[in-house]
C-alpha cells in the first residue's frame, strides 16, 4: 500500500471519528475514492487499537461502519463495469434516510436532495437500497428495525410522489422498496396493511409493464389490506380502501366493463357510509363527483335513469365544489351537466 494512501485512510478515519453526528454520509461521499478493501482493513486495525486503549465507543463505531460498507465495497469491486459507483448510491440512501428522520419526512428537505442527484434514481438504486437495508437491520432489536423500516417507507412515499426525474423509474423504485418493507412487516398488522395500500397505489400509477396486470395487482393489494382495515376497527382506513378499490375498478381493463363499473359504484357507495358531508365534506364531494362519472358511463340499467342519477350526484358535489372555493372542479362539473 502506498504510504500516501495509507495516510489518507488514517486521516479519513480521524475525520469520521470526530465529525458532528449525521455528517458521516457526506464525508464518505466526498472521499468515495478511498473506500476499498484496504480502507476497511485499516479501520479494523484502528478499531482494535482503540479497543485495547479503552476507546470502545470509537471501536464500535468503526466496526459498525465496516459492517455497513463491506458488502457494498465488494459489489463495487465485482460489478462496476458500467462505471457506476455503488458506494455513491449507498451514501445517497443513507443521507436520505437521515434526512427523513431529521426532518420528519419533510418534502421541502427531501425533494431538493432527490433533485440534486436524480440521475441515481434508477434500477441500481433499488438494488443498493436492499443491501443497505439488510446491513442496517442486521443484529438490531425489533424496535430499532421497525424504526428503520418506517424510515425506508417514508422515503419510498417521497420518491413515489417526487415530481422530478424519470416518473417511470421513480415508480419502479417505489414498487421494489415497498416490497422490501412489506417483507419486513408482520403479516396482518396495521403497518402491513398500510404498506399493502401504498404498494397498490404505486401499481395503479405504474407506467411500465402491462396496464391490465398493474391494475389487477392494485386490486388484489387493496383487497388484501381490507382484511386488516375492517369497518369496525379502522373506519377511515376502510373507507379509503373502498374508495381506492372503486377507482381501480373504474379503470379496470380485464373482465366485463359493465360489471367493473357496477362494482366501482358499490365501492364508492360503501365509502360514503363513513365519508359523510358533515365529517369529510371534500372527500364526500369527490365521491359524489366520481359516482356521477360512474353512472354517466354505466352500461347496465336504463340509460335515462343512469343519466339522471349522474346529474343528481354532480349537483350534490356542487354543494361543496362552489365556484369560489373550487373553481376547477366547479368548471368540470358544469361541463358534465351541459
Amino acid at each position: 500500500m502506498e504510504e500516501s494512501r495509507a495516510q489518507a485512510y488514517l486521516e479519513l478515519i480521524h475525520t469520521l471519528l470526530n465529525c458532528p453526528n449525521g455528517s458521516e454520509p457526506q464525508i464518505l461521499q466526498d472521499n468515495s475514492e478511498l473506500l476499498d478493501v484496504q480502507f476497511l482493513e485499516t479501520c479494523e486495525l484502528v478499531a482494535e487499537k482503540m479497543a485495547q486503549q479503552g476507546g470502545q465507543n470509537g471501536a464500535n463505531f468503526l466496526r459498525n461502519l465496516i459492517g455497513q460498507l463491506a458488502q457494498l465495497i465488494d459489489i463495487n469491486d465485482g460489478n462496476n463495469s458500467a462505471g457506476e459507483n455503488p458506494q455513491e448510491y449507498a451514501n445517497f440512501i443513507l443521507e436520505l434516510l437521515q434526512a427523513e428522520d431529521g426532518s420528519n419526512s419533510n418534502t421541502a428537505v427531501i425533494y431538493p436532495m432527490l433533485a440534486e442527484r436524480q440521475h441515481l434514481l434508477n434500477a441500481r438504486f433499488s438494488e443498493i437500497l436492499e443491501q443497505v437495508m439488510e446491513r442496517l437491520v442486521g443484529g438490531e432489536n425489533a424496535q430499532t428495525i421497525d424504526s428503520i423500516i418506517s424510515l425506508v417507507e417514508d422515503l419510498t412515499v417521497n420518491i413515489s410522489n417526487f415530481p422530478g426525474g424519470n416518473r417511470a423509474d421513480n415508480i419502479e423504485i417505489a414498487i421494489a422498496a415497498y416490497q422490501l418493507v412489506l417483507n419486513n412487516r408482520q403479516p396482518g398488522s396495521e403497518k402491513f396493511a398500510q404498506t399493502q395500500n401504498n404498494l397498490a397505489a404505486a401499481y395503479i400509477t405504474r407506467i411500465k409493464g402491462s396496464r391490465a396486470e398493474n391494475v389487477e395487482m392494485a386490486i388484489a393489494l387493496y383487497g388484501a389490506a381490507l382484511t386488516v382495515y375492517t369497518l369496525e376497527a379502522f373506519p377511515e382506513d376502510w373507507a379509503m380502501a373502498q374508495n381506492n378499490l372503486a377507482a381501480a375498478y373504474a379503470n379496470r381493463i380485464n373482465g366485463s366493463r359493465a360489471e367493473n363499473i357496477d362494482r366501482a359504484i358499490a365501492f364508492f357507495e360503501a365509502a360514503l357510509t363513513v365519508r359523510t358531508p358533515e365529517q369529510f365534506p371534500e372527500d364526500w364531494a369527490m365521491i359524489q363527483y366520481n359516482l356521477g362519472n360512474a353512472y354517466n358511463d354505466r352500461i347496465n340499467g336504463s340509460r335515462d335513469e343512469n343519466i339522471e342519477k349522474a346529474r343528481s350526484f354532480y349537483e350534490a358535489a356542487l354543494t361543496v365544489y362552489t365556484r369560489e372555493a373550487f373553481p376547477e372542479y366547479w368548471a368540470m362539473i358544469q361541463n358534465k351537466l351541459k
